[in-house]
């Protein structure tokens, strides 16, 4: 009797775990976390980012629109900044991806994360120059816990390198989970392309990029661009959930925040080219006409909300109108008309800059006017460059920072300027601080960092910044 008391918590213990794994183990969860299950997450996050980083800061940056309350951006009274600095979450999912892609002979994978982390870290830099690039994202793999500030001008040759490197790992295998392309893997290099020239763009100023532009336009093939809109690099929110903007009203959020004032300077541009995207994007707000308040105005100044127009309502109440740009042929077109009065290529700048124009009012769904080249918004070699900035800045509409990205480089279009009630010393803002948490955490290499730039402060000038 003794001996069986002794052997039953024995075998009691043996029935207890037998097929303990797979008793434990959920059928309908994955145990290993593949390419395609990351895809759709980093897509994903990197769009709500995106989305939610227009309406809370680049409408008002790139003096779009103007907030009614709470306008600590609109007057430039800018503090410590990790809106961007979130994005290193979503770059560590990405590197995952060029992992998996390079332990099971994935190319397409691979290719496919190289792109989406120069896209990110490209915002990173532009955003606020040194960052970390050559050690970020290896904690786990390498124990490095406080990452090294690399210069805006090695992190720029790195991403454009990655980016060669990109083109040309694509195999023509669908790729399972892009919610970007539908598996398009030549959406994907016309995609990493077009960044190229943005990023050789971004960087002209600084360095001769006549030669690498050249090459890529020579040749097709091998270098595939956007050739239309089908091209584009929109994220689309579906608007059914959980795929649904940041800033739509199926979340919960308030989108009438998120609306703000536009600005004279948008509100007039358009009235000024007699631009039927003006309605497309705008509601009079049962005002009889159109009404822009004038950006960098202190609170006080700007007066009641209902009597100036408001940004579209729909894109906010309906669920699946508001999507995530990232990049677009008119884009592509606006930087090779540019490239193309500045003799870095040839071409004839004013065929890009009507290509651009045309991509920019099909992207929107707008018809443009058959007179619309022969008014203000006709071709002037003169004035060339401004021209193509004010069509570009419309055409940038609702794409996160770029158009303050774009200003800082060739500081157009020139109706962008501090407001009179703006506390920076009659200055624009060229860059954001450094998140405060990097002064704890990583306070040797934050503080070489700013150092290095002059300071950390809004007016410390990036590297292609002249």
């Amino acid at each position: 009797m003794r001996t069986l008391l002794l052997l039953l918590p024995a075998l009691l213990l043996t029935r207890c775990t037998d097929g303990f794994a797979d008793i434990n183990t959920n059928p309908n969860e994955p145990e290993v976390v593949t390419a395609d299950l990351l895809l759709r997450t980093v897509t994903f996050e990197l769009a709500s980012n995106h989305v939610a980083n227009v309406q809370a800061f680049g409408d008002v940056v790139g003096q779009y629109t103007a907030n009614y309350e709470f306008n600590d951006i609109d007057i430039y009274q800018w503090a410590a900044d990790s809106r961007f600095w979130d994005l290193y979450a979503v770059i560590q999912d990405a590197k995952d991806i060029e992992a998996f892609g390079q332990a099971t002979d994935a190319p397409d994978y691979e290719a496919v994360s190289l792109i989406l982390q120069a896209y990110m870290f490209s915002i990173l830099t532009d955003a606020y120059g040194d960052v970390p690039y050559s050690e970020a994202g290896r904690a786990e793999t390498d124990g490095i816990y406080a990452p090294a500030y690399d210069s805006q001008e090695s992190i720029y040759a790195g991403l454009l390198a990655d980016l060669e490197r990109a083109n040309g790992l694509f195999t023509g295998a669908t790729i399972a989970g892009d919610n970007l392309f539908g598996g398009d893997g030549m959406k994907w290099r016309r995609f990493g392309n077009t960044l190229r020239v943005r990023l050789l763009m971004r960087t002209s100023e600084v360095t001769d990029v006549s030669d690498e532009l050249t090459a890529l336009l020579a040749d097709p093939d091998t270098y595939p661009l956007m050739e239309s809109n089908a091209d584009n690099a929109i994220y689309d929110f579906t608007g059914v959930l959980p795929n649904v903007a940041p800033t739509a009203a199926p979340v919960g959020r308030s989108y009438e925040y998120y609306l703000g004032i536009p600005t004279t300077n948008l509100v007039g541009l358009l009235q000024e080219y007699d631009d039927p995207r003006l309605a497309e994007w705008l509601d009079r707000n049962e005002q009889p006409d159109y009404r822009g308040v004038a950006p960098g105005q202190t609170l006080g100044d700007i007066g009641r909300p209902d009597a100036f127009a408001t940004k579209a309502p729909a894109y906010f109440e309906e669920p699946g109108k508001l999507d995530a740009i990232f990049l677009t042929y008119s884009e592509l077109n606006f930087l090779l008309a540019e490239a193309a009065v500045r003799g870095l290529i040839a071409g004839e700048g004013a065929a890009y800059y009507r290509a651009g124009v045309e991509a920019s009012f099909a992207q929107w769904g707008v018809e443009l006017p058959a007179d619309y080249f022969d008014g203000a918004a006709a071709w002037d070699a003169g004035a060339a460059r401004e021209l193509i900035a004010r069509q570009k800045w419309l055409s940038l509409w609702q794409n996160t920072t770029e158009a303050w990205f774009d200003w800082k480089r060739t500081g157009r279009p020139t109706f962008i300027a501090a407001g009179p009630g703006t506390v920076n010393g009659g200055e624009v803002p060229v860059r954001l601080l450094y998140p405060s948490i990097e002064q704890s955490v990583n306070p040797d290499n934050y503080r070489a960092a700013a150092d290095r730039i002059g300071g950390d402060n809004i007016n410390s000038r990036v590297w292609y910044d002249e």
